[in-house]
């Protein structure tokens, strides 16, 4: 799927396409191997798909996850995450599932609330949502990612995109290489 490797990133992806199973499933698999989550987003996922995605996991397991609501902006609930920061290990991850609203620009306080966030929490992997955008020109559809070269020095961005609206394959865009992932009930595979 995604590996992370070193690296932060930025996850665009199209309203759709499976966003949020996505960071479900990396987190699922962060938790399958002991480690601990912490989710921030302005909507917590919904309970089915994430009963679905979760399924196989343990009670201890689940234990690991924080789920943190955006409830006005980015930089507030940051705030919030720095209760949580002794606890967090550097192979631990924290989730922001759409950093930034799905329609229009980022807004800069959030742009700035991400950047923050990155270099508060260098030891920690990050992966931040967004919803892309995209530009027809020249008979091609050529995607954008939300924050611009400000989240792009930052984090790495990788796109998510569907083939089709009737059926489960995805495209997973990470610089030159593209590959193919199914969405199932259970997350990605």
């Amino acid at each position: 799927m995604i590996n992370l490797g070193d690296r932060n990133i930025h996850l665009s992806y199209e309203q759709g396409s499976g966003g949020t199973s996505l960071c479900l499933t990396i987190a699922k698999n962060y938790l399958k191997n002991g480690k601990k989550v912490i989710w921030l987003s302005k909507y917590l996922p919904d309970r089915e798909r994430t009963a679905q995605i979760f399924w196989e996991l343990k009670s201890k397991e689940l234990e690991k996850i924080t789920f943190i609501q955006i409830e006005n902006n980015l930089e507030e609930a940051s705030k919030v995450l720095n209760y949580f920061s002794p606890k967090i290990d550097y192979e631990d991850i924290i989730i922001i599932d759409d950093w930034c609203a799905k329609d229009g620009r980022a807004k800069k306080k959030d742009i700035e609330a991400l950047k923050n966030i990155v270099l508060n929490y260098k030891n920690t992997k990050i992966l931040a949502s967004s919803a892309s955008y995209s530009n027809v020109g020249n008979n091609m559809q050529i995607w954008g990612s939300k924050g611009g070269n400000e989240v792009n020095d930052i984090l790495d961005t990788i796109f998510l995109y569907r083939i089709s609206k009737m059926n489960n394959v995805r495209i997973l865009k990470d610089g030159a290489d593209s590959k193919r992932i199914m969405l199932l009930e259970t997350g990605f595979e």
